[in-house]
């Protein structure tokens, strides 16, 4: 009688010899071996990085996912290798996993790959997250993802790349980033506007002036927004155009609000011509722009305001005026109790932090917000952590230590992340 099955084996055996394959040679038994290795963590890199100049792209992609997996300083050092991989998708999640490297997450929460050789999906979440401030990116891992940025295997590849290095807070990345500005490219200019702007480089601005008039509305909004922050007085006369003649309501209250920001004297009659103004926020940004530069003169007239007026968004910018002219007082209604109390708000909170932050490079209102911590809500406390990180001196490391160790964890960990970071400035 014929049995069959004496046969199977030996012609499978017969069929992998003529391929030049083995069982363990088939991609699907390499990307089994190298997602038990990642499993294995940190001390499978080694073993998990021999896979990355495999001839199979799934294999290479694979070992890319797992050296994320594995995680370390190894890993990190690995997935510069497969940067420089011919495959976009794997350019693409190699850059993630370097991100990932240095913002714990990021991966997960930011990016999410799906293995496969064609058709990876690489889904990007509406938010880009920042490395912290005391964390410094190696030059090394830096110039792995600028160079995926110049020669990358597709515009999403050098697109993530841009991303990145914002994410990176890039400064070294610059000039390859400027050119992008130039491009017509809507998503690499808004990469490389992010890029600037995380950069903390305030020379950097001026690369951006001439998108201030714009017509991509984002565009334009990031590009006034950057050189309101960086304070570029460079770009003054552009803003004063598209607060004049402005296309839209929102792209004048931008630009007003960039002008504040700047805070130049020749500013003032622009700012005195809108302190009534019928929008609430046009008044806040000229009591702002006021207040930041010293216009005392206005103190009483802008005191009425604050007392009188229904718009939070005005009283927000009012106050901080009022502050910045000395009025320090701890009452239940005087303007540096107000900003205080806004750190509760979910739609002014960004607002009243950032105008704390700025108002806090002084010791005097230090002083004073250090003395409302016993009393603080937790939001309260949160934001003031967050303040004392960017703005704090060595005063402060009493105060930044108690929220450290504060009951409430939320509370303890920015306390913890804002000691770091104050640690971090102080000589």
């Amino acid at each position: 009688m014929f049995n069959s099955n004496l046969y199977v084996k030996p012609l499978v055996t017969v069929v992998l010899l003529c391929s030049g394959l083995t069982a363990q040679d088939r991609p699907k038994d390499k990307i089994k071996n190298i997602e038990s290795l990642a499993k294995q963590g940190q001390n499978a890199v080694p073993a998990i990085a021999a896979y990355q100049r495999d001839p199979d792209v799934s294999v290479r992609y694979a070992a890319a996912e797992a050296l994320i997996q594995a995680g370390g300083v190894q890993a990190a050092d690995a997935l510069r290798t497969s940067c420089q991989d011919g495959s976009a998708a794997i350019q693409r999640l190699s850059i993630a996993g370097i991100v990932n490297f240095y913002k714990p997450g990021y991966v997960k929460q930011g990016i999410k790959a799906k293995v496969g050789a064609v058709g990876d999906k690489i889904l990007r979440s509406n938010e880009e997250p920042v490395i912290d401030s005391f964390v410094i990116a190696r030059p090394e891992d830096i110039n792995a993802i600028r160079k995926v940025l110049m020669e990358g295997a597709s515009r999403e590849a050098k697109l993530d790349a841009a991303q990145a290095l914002g994410t990176l807070r890039a400064k070294s990345a610059l000039p390859d980033l400027y050119p992008l500005l130039k491009t017509k490219d809507d998503g690499m200019m808004l990469a490389a506007l992010r890029a600037i702007e995380t950069s903390g480089d305030k020379a950097a601005a001026q690369e951006t002036v001439f998108l201030v008039r714009d017509l991509n509305d984002k565009i334009q909004s990031r590009a006034i927004s950057i050189n309101g922050i960086f304070k570029n007085e460079g770009a003054l006369p552009d803003l004063a155009e598209v607060f004049s003649r402005g296309r839209s309501a929102k792209s004048k209250a931008a630009a007003l609000e960039a002008i504040a920001m700047i805070g130049s004297p020749e500013s003032k009659g622009i700012f005195e011509q809108n302190l009534d103004n019928r929008d609430g926020s046009l008044r806040g940004f000229a009591a702002e722009g006021l207040g930041r530069i010293g216009a005392t003169d206005t103190e009483s007239r802008i005191q009425t305001l604050f007392q009188g007026d229904d718009s939070a968004r005005a009283r927000l910018g009012q106050a901080f005026a009022l502050v910045k002219f000395g009025q320090l007082g701890q009452g239940d209604f005087s303007p540096l109790t107000y900003l205080f109390n806004q750190l509760n708000s979910a739609a002014w909170n960004d607002y009243a932090k950032t105008y704390l932050g700025e108002l806090c490079r002084s010791e005097a209102v230090r002083k004073e917000l250090r003395l409302k911590v016993a009393a603080a809500t937790k939001a309260e406390k949160i934001g003031l952590a967050r303040i004392l990180a960017a703005e704090g001196t060595a005063e402060d490391k009493e105060v930044v230590d108690a929220l450290a160790h504060d009951r409430d964890p939320a509370v303890a960990q920015e306390g913890i992340k804002a000691a770091r970071t104050l640690g971090a400035r102080l000589p």
